[in-house]
Formats: structure tokens, sequence, C-alpha cells
């Protein structure tokens, strides 16, 4: 992995232009307060004659030292040029200002790589940097890096800033990598990259170095349809198994069949799983929690979704995942989440919510059935609650984390973390496109944009929309909103808007994409066949 560069905070300058300067007593110390930034004497001090250790008479700033102007012994006297003084100290202000310019660019690249949809500046319609082929692997993002699968075994890591490859390891057959398998997740990630490879009769967890070396790994055994395997928070690893007694039969529910259409069938009664949650490497259980099976009120969840035009059950199938902290268990009559340290944190009388992190010390626990949405701290205590679903943004360019947007149903309303509310409009929205601390990009429900301001929820500009063309996805550079449109025939366009005013500021060509995402820095564009980065 590319080593980073050294901040440049700590040796960051400050100056200051004084316009007017009072004319005070310069004390006889100053002179070596003042000496020049290469060591010279400072200016005044130079040929006054006086000897190593002789008596200096305090003078008034500008006024020529004692015996300038005589005739000295043994050297020539220099005079103070004030100009000279004066263009010295505006090289220092140019100087600093280019440095503290050049200090502010690496901060905000810095936080627009970090942020959750952010990308580096760029002007124009955005041109193809590099390309990856996709026809033959899956690719996985992971702190900067895109992770495909190379051959059977093998591993490789590619920087998404530049598109070349990092490194290679072997992990094994079928390696899945990281923590989610979508490109973009909800918090930062820690902990190392763990993979987990093999075959139903023999999995194993690897641990892997920066640079893509394996330090450790563990055969974690056999699974099958009723147990799988997740990478959870940290370096640890979910296990997810169904265990006990078949439940009572749970009757006639919903399914649906290749066109989508509902059918009803005689669903059966399930069993309740275990959840484990262990030390990646040496195996030891951190803790274990139990979740009982849960008649479901539709079916879908009990489906095998396949070829075949009959309906088929999968009672047992189960799944993990872990987005930041939150570790999600789903399945047939089974849906649970819990805290890295073994918290529950749905509610347990619920079986349709959805908990993921809103903060580094909160979740938001939405109910799809009452369409309610409860902020709890880790503990699984209640803080504030709302109806309607919190939006997160699809972009931001990491200043807007202070304000909470919620579609409220009948508007939008704001708050802060702890519940105080800012404000609330009768704008409609379902999508937050952009969330920056001057603007929020939102859709109109019409196909169209409106900007509106994060501190008083007034209209800031609108877009109008185009019949039969979608906003799908968004980025953002801080400066501008990148929206990706699809139109009904399945072409892809992409445009970039001022955040300020919502002028167009460029419009791409059509095209296949099926997605454009910004991910840590890069705008990444996604077809059926290839992985580009734009710019």
């Amino acid at each position: 992995m590319p080593r980073r560069r050294q901040s440049a905070d700590s040796r960051a300058v400050s100056f200051e232009v004084v316009e007017d300067l009072d004319d005070e007593l310069v004390p006889p110390g100053a002179s070596a307060e003042a000496a020049a930034v290469d060591g010279s004497p400072p200016a005044g001090d130079v040929g006054n004659g006086a000897g190593e250790g002789a008596d200096v008479a305090p003078r008034r700033l500008g006024e020529p030292a004692s015996g300038v102007g005589d005739a000295p012994s043994g050297g020539r006297a220099i005079r103070w040029k004030p100009w000279t003084a004066a263009a010295g100290v505006l090289a220092l202000v140019v100087c600093g200002l280019a440095i503290g310019g050049e200090i502010e660019e690496r901060r905000t690249a810095s936080r627009l790589v970090a942020s959750e949809g952010g990308v580096l500046p760029f002007t124009g319609p955005p041109r193809e940097l590099w390309s990856l082929d996709l026809s033959d692997r899956v690719w996985m993002p992971s702190g900067g890096l895109l992770l495909g699968q190379v051959g059977v075994e093998g591993l490789t890591a590619v920087d998404v800033l530049s598109g070349n490859e990092v490194w290679q390891a072997v992990v094994g057959p079928n390696a899945i990598c990281g923590r989610s398998g979508t490109w973009q997740t909800f918090v930062q990630e820690a902990g190392p990259l763990l993979c987990l490879s093999g075959t139903a009769d023999a999995m194993v967890v690897s641990v892997l170095g920066p640079e893509g070396q394996v330090t450790a790994s563990r055969d974690l055994g056999p699974v099958d349809e009723g147990s799988s395997y997740a990478v959870g928070p940290g370096a640890t690893v979910v296990h997810v198994r169904r265990d006990g007694p078949v439940g009572p039969p749970v009757g006639p529910r919903e399914i649906y069949d290749e066109n989508g259409d509902p059918t009803l069938v005689d669903v059966p009664g399930g069993r309740g799983v275990v959840v484990t949650l262990q030390d990646a490497v040496s195996g030891d259980v951190l803790w274990e929690n139990r979740v009982p099976f849960v008649a479901p009120d539709e079916a879908w969840k009990c489906q095998v979704f396949s070829d075949t035009p009959e309906a088929e059950l999968e009672l047992d199938k189960v799944s993990s995942r872990t987005t930041g902290y939150v570790v999600s268990v789903d399945g047939c009559g089974i849906n649970a989440a819990f805290d890295a340290d073994g918290t529950r944190l749905d509610d347990v009388t619920s079986h349709d919510d959805q908990v993921e992190p809103l903060t580094a010390t909160t979740v938001n626990r939405f109910d799809w059935t009452t369409q309610h949405t409860t902020v709890l701290d880790r503990t699984g205590t209640s803080l504030w609650d709302v109806t309607g679903p919190v939006l997160r943004p699809t972009a931001t360019d990491g200043t807007g984390e202070d304000v909470v947007v919620v579609d409220t149903l009948s508007g939008l309303a704001a708050f802060r973390p702890d519940g105080t509310e800012l404000w609330d409009a009768s704008t409609y929205a379902s999508t937050l496109f952009v969330h920056t601390s001057a603007v929020m990009v939102v859709d109109d429900g019409a196909n169209g944009l409106t900007a509106i301001d994060p501190a008083t929820g007034r209209t800031l500009w609108t877009v109008p929309g185009e019949d039969s063309v979608y906003p799908f996805g968004a980025a953002t550079d801080g400066s501008q909103a990148v929206v990706l449109a699809h139109d009904a025939g399945g072409s892809a366009r992409a445009v970039g808007y001022d955040l300020t005013t919502g002028e167009v500021l460029w419009s791409g060509a059509s095209t296949e994409s099926m997605g454009l995402v910004g991910y840590h820095g890069a705008l990444l564009e996604l077809s059926e066949n290839r992985v580009s980065r734009v710019g």
C-alpha cells in the first residue's frame, strides 16, 4: 500500500499583516527576535560599530542606530531602507498564504476521501481515468482499495484513485472480504482486512496486513443451509446457526412467482438461531445470543428465488451482515440487530425493523410497519423518536454530520443528533442526494431536484424534472452535485449542478452505466462488465 505523506498541519506558519505600528520603544532584546529567517543579522543592527557586549541605547522603530550617517572606522554604514523590509514582509505573507492554501487543500481532500460519496474536485464532464474488467470477477471495496478475485484462490488490490495494483495475495477459493457487500457504507470501518474463503465443507478466515500479506488464518469448519459466517466488527467473525426444535406451522402466507405475482402457500414452522461473535484469530467467543423464530407476516424471507416456476421455501435460510458496529441477522422468521458488545438493539416485539449506526454513539431503528424511527444509544436506551425514516445522504463532503434529516411523511424535518428540532418544512422528499453544511439536495417527487438550507429549511433553488428521467445516484466534491439519472430506455447520463445556484455546469454523454458512486475520493462508474474511475 502506498505510504501516506506526512501531514503538513504541524508545519503551518501563521503571519499577521499590521497596517499601523504604534510608536513604541523597541526593547534591547528585540533585535534577536527580529533576525531574518536565514539567520542573518537584523536590519538596522548591521554595521552599527558596536562590539560584542557593547551597551545599546533604546531607540524608536525606524530611528537610525547610533553612529549611522557618521564615518565609522573599519566599515561602510548601511542604511535601513523601509521598502526593502516591506518587500520582505510581503514575500513572507505571500509564502504564508501559499502554504496555508496548500494545507487547506490537503485538509479538504482528506475530508472528501473520508466522506460517504465524496469525490476529489474536478471540472467539466467527467472523463475516464482508468477502468477494470468485471466480466470474470467480483470487486469489493475496502479502505480505498478495490479487491478482486484472481484465479481460483488469488486476491488482487487496486488503488481506487490511480487504478494501479497495490498487492496480490493468496487467500483461498470464493473469497469474500470486508464488512459490507455494498459500495458505500454508513460509517468508517475499523479493524484489519478479513477475508472468508473456502467451501461449504471447510471455511477459513484470513487476516491480511497492509501489504496484502496473510498475518493469521483459522479454520472455521463446515457450513450448511442452516448456518453462515460473516465478518464482524473489528477483528471478529459472526457465526449464525439454526438451533432448537421446529415450531408450530405458520399457516398460509404470500410468496411471489417468477412474474412477481403473489400466491398463498402453507408455511410450516421454523427454528430459532444462535448468534455468536468470535475473535477472528483465536476463536474465543466474545458473546452469544439466542433469537427465537417468529412467524412472518409474509414469506418472502423464506422463499428461494430461482428460475423454476414453482415457489420454493427454505425455512433454515439465515444470513448476517455488519455495518460499522451493528451486527444484523436476517432469515425466515428471524430479524435481530446487536451492538458490537452483544446488546440487542432491535425491538423484539416488532418483526420488521431495521437498525443502522447514526453516530459513533447512537443508532436509528426504523419500523417499516409503523413508519416510526427511534434513536437509541448503544445500550439500547431510547433517546428520542419521530415519525418517518431518517434520510441518509447518498453523498456528503463531510461537513453536514451535525444535522439529521427525516422524511416525516408530510414534509421534511431537521434535528440535532440529540433530538433537538431545528426546523420542519412542507417540502416533499424521499431521497437525500447531497448533504453539506451549506446545502441539502433532495428529490421533489417529480424527477426534479430541490436545494434546501440545512440551517433553516428554506428552499434555495429548484431544478424541474423530466418525464421518464429518474435521478438515481449522486456524488459531490463540495462545490457541485454530480447526479446520475436513468431514462425509461435504460440509458444513463451524469449531470453536474452548482451547489450554490443549481446551475448546470456540465452534462455527460448517455451511457449504459448501472451506477455512479463516490468512493474514497474517486467517482466510480459501474456497468455490467466494467468499473471505471471518471473525473
